[in-house]
Protein backbone atom coordinates (compact mmCIF):
# COMPACT_ATOMS: atom_id res chain seq x y z
CA UNK A 1 0.00 0.00 0.00
CA UNK A 2 1.12 3.17 -1.38
CA UNK A 3 0.52 6.57 0.72
CA UNK A 4 0.02 9.76 -1.34
CA UNK A 5 1.82 12.43 0.38
CA UNK A 6 -1.03 15.24 1.36
CA UNK A 7 -3.76 12.65 1.13
CA UNK A 8 -3.25 11.41 4.69
CA UNK A 9 -5.29 13.24 7.35
CA UNK A 10 -3.74 12.57 11.12
CA UNK A 11 -6.36 12.37 13.90
CA UNK A 12 -6.23 12.08 17.65
CA UNK A 13 -8.76 11.64 19.98
CA UNK A 14 -9.62 11.80 24.01
CA UNK A 15 -12.62 10.78 26.22
CA UNK A 16 -14.60 13.06 28.37
CA UNK A 17 -13.66 11.81 31.37
CA UNK A 18 -9.94 12.04 31.30
CA UNK A 19 -9.75 15.06 30.19
CA UNK A 20 -13.04 17.28 30.29
CA UNK A 21 -12.91 18.69 33.86
CA UNK A 22 -15.18 21.05 35.00
CA UNK A 23 -16.96 19.16 38.01
CA UNK A 24 -19.85 20.42 38.44
CA UNK A 25 -20.08 23.22 35.92
CA UNK A 26 -22.65 24.60 34.06
CA UNK A 27 -24.97 21.77 35.63
CA UNK A 28 -23.32 18.77 35.18
CA UNK A 29 -24.63 15.67 36.63
CA UNK A 30 -22.76 12.91 38.23
CA UNK A 31 -21.86 9.98 35.79
CA UNK A 32 -20.37 6.57 37.26
CA UNK A 33 -16.77 7.80 37.26
CA UNK A 34 -17.80 10.79 38.92
CA UNK A 35 -19.15 8.30 41.89
CA UNK A 36 -16.72 5.74 41.52
CA UNK A 37 -13.71 8.19 42.09
CA UNK A 38 -15.36 9.85 44.76
CA UNK A 39 -15.95 6.93 46.70
CA UNK A 40 -13.30 4.88 46.21
CA UNK A 41 -9.77 6.95 46.78
CA UNK A 42 -8.66 9.94 49.30
CA UNK A 43 -7.59 12.64 46.48
CA UNK A 44 -10.41 12.04 44.01
CA UNK A 45 -11.12 16.00 43.64
CA UNK A 46 -7.70 15.53 41.21
CA UNK A 47 -10.24 14.02 38.87
CA UNK A 48 -12.96 16.99 38.99
CA UNK A 49 -10.77 18.87 37.69
CA UNK A 50 -8.53 16.39 35.19
CA UNK A 51 -6.91 18.81 32.67
CA UNK A 52 -10.06 21.01 32.17
CA UNK A 53 -10.20 21.09 28.55
CA UNK A 54 -13.78 22.32 28.95
CA UNK A 55 -12.54 25.61 29.72
CA UNK A 56 -9.14 25.30 28.14
CA UNK A 57 -10.07 23.96 25.01
CA UNK A 58 -7.97 26.76 23.04
CA UNK A 59 -5.19 25.68 24.57
CA UNK A 60 -6.08 22.37 23.59
CA UNK A 61 -6.65 22.99 19.90
CA UNK A 62 -3.15 24.90 20.16
CA UNK A 63 -1.15 21.71 20.96
CA UNK A 64 -2.56 20.06 18.11
CA UNK A 65 -1.94 22.95 15.89
CA UNK A 66 1.43 22.55 17.04
CA UNK A 67 1.59 18.82 16.08
CA UNK A 68 0.15 19.23 12.90
CA UNK A 69 -3.09 17.45 13.57
CA UNK A 70 -5.20 17.32 10.99
CA UNK A 71 -8.49 15.34 12.46
CA UNK A 72 -9.42 15.84 16.56
CA UNK A 73 -12.64 14.02 17.91
CA UNK A 74 -13.44 14.18 21.38
CA UNK A 75 -16.46 13.24 23.50
CA UNK A 76 -18.51 14.74 26.03
CA UNK A 77 -19.44 13.44 29.47
CA UNK A 78 -23.53 12.62 28.94
CA UNK A 79 -24.19 13.47 32.85
CA UNK A 80 -23.24 17.17 31.08
CA UNK A 81 -25.73 16.81 28.68
CA UNK A 82 -28.40 14.90 30.45
CA UNK A 83 -28.45 15.29 34.07
CA UNK A 84 -31.35 12.96 35.65
CA UNK A 85 -32.83 13.69 38.88
CA UNK A 86 -35.57 12.26 40.43
CA UNK A 87 -36.62 10.56 37.08
CA UNK A 88 -36.35 13.98 35.39
CA UNK A 89 -34.55 14.26 32.49
CA UNK A 90 -32.85 18.18 32.08
CA UNK A 91 -30.63 18.88 28.91
CA UNK A 92 -27.87 20.89 29.36
CA UNK A 93 -28.29 23.38 26.89
CA UNK A 94 -24.60 24.84 27.46
CA UNK A 95 -23.12 21.96 27.02
CA UNK A 96 -24.58 21.45 23.71
CA UNK A 97 -23.83 24.95 22.83
CA UNK A 98 -20.33 24.68 24.00
CA UNK A 99 -19.80 21.89 21.63
CA UNK A 100 -21.72 23.70 18.66
CA UNK A 101 -23.41 20.44 17.70
CA UNK A 102 -26.24 18.44 17.21
CA UNK A 103 -26.40 15.35 20.12
CA UNK A 104 -25.70 11.95 19.19
CA UNK A 105 -22.66 9.70 20.11
CA UNK A 106 -20.94 6.57 19.11
CA UNK A 107 -19.04 5.59 22.63
CA UNK A 108 -16.34 2.59 21.68
CA UNK A 109 -13.34 1.11 24.06
CA UNK A 110 -9.88 1.56 22.49
CA UNK A 111 -6.65 -0.94 23.11
CA UNK A 112 -5.30 2.05 25.08
CA UNK A 113 -8.95 1.94 27.76
CA UNK A 114 -7.30 -1.95 28.47
CA UNK A 115 -3.97 -0.37 29.32
CA UNK A 116 -4.98 2.78 31.50
CA UNK A 117 -7.43 0.25 33.31
CA UNK A 118 -4.65 -1.96 33.61
CA UNK A 119 -2.08 0.53 35.26
CA UNK A 120 -4.86 2.71 37.07
CA UNK A 121 -3.68 5.72 35.44
CA UNK A 122 -0.34 5.50 37.62
CA UNK A 123 1.95 5.58 34.63
CA UNK A 124 1.64 8.83 32.27
CA UNK A 125 1.52 8.58 28.55
CA UNK A 126 0.81 11.05 26.00
CA UNK A 127 2.18 14.01 24.35
CA UNK A 128 2.19 16.92 26.57
CA UNK A 129 2.28 17.52 30.23
CA UNK A 130 -0.09 19.26 31.84
CA UNK A 131 0.85 21.08 34.72
CA UNK A 132 -1.75 20.10 36.88
CA UNK A 133 -0.93 22.57 39.89
CA UNK A 134 -0.80 25.88 37.83
CA UNK A 135 -4.16 27.53 37.39
CA UNK A 136 -3.94 27.73 33.88
CA UNK A 137 -3.13 24.02 33.29
CA UNK A 138 -0.05 24.55 30.85
CA UNK A 139 0.41 22.20 28.44
CA UNK A 140 4.41 21.14 27.56
CA UNK A 141 5.12 19.32 24.26
CA UNK A 142 7.31 15.79 25.63
CA UNK A 143 9.58 14.94 23.43
CA UNK A 144 7.34 11.94 22.29
CA UNK A 145 5.16 15.23 20.96
CA UNK A 146 8.35 16.27 19.32
CA UNK A 147 8.74 12.82 17.46
CA UNK A 148 5.13 12.68 16.79
CA UNK A 149 4.88 15.67 15.12
CA UNK A 150 8.18 14.80 12.56
CA UNK A 151 6.11 11.90 11.77
CA UNK A 152 3.25 13.89 10.74
CA UNK A 153 5.24 15.86 8.98
CA UNK A 154 6.89 13.13 7.06
CA UNK A 155 3.17 11.99 6.05
CA UNK A 156 3.21 8.76 7.94
CA UNK A 157 6.98 7.50 6.80
CA UNK A 158 9.06 7.10 9.34
CA UNK A 159 11.44 9.49 9.76
CA UNK A 160 15.06 8.21 8.72
CA UNK A 161 17.40 8.32 11.76
CA UNK A 162 19.47 11.57 10.45
CA UNK A 163 16.29 13.67 10.56
CA UNK A 164 15.68 12.48 14.35
CA UNK A 165 15.56 15.24 16.76
CA UNK A 166 14.57 14.38 19.93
Amino acid sequence: MRIVAGLFLWGVGTGAFQVEGSWRKDGKGSSIWDRFVHTEFRDADSTDVSSDSYTLLDKDLSALDFLGVTFYQFSISWSRVLNIRLMNVNFSYAAIKYDNIDVFGYTAWSLLDGFEWQHAYNIRRGLFYVDFKSEKKERIPKSSAQYYKQIIQENGFFPRESHLKL
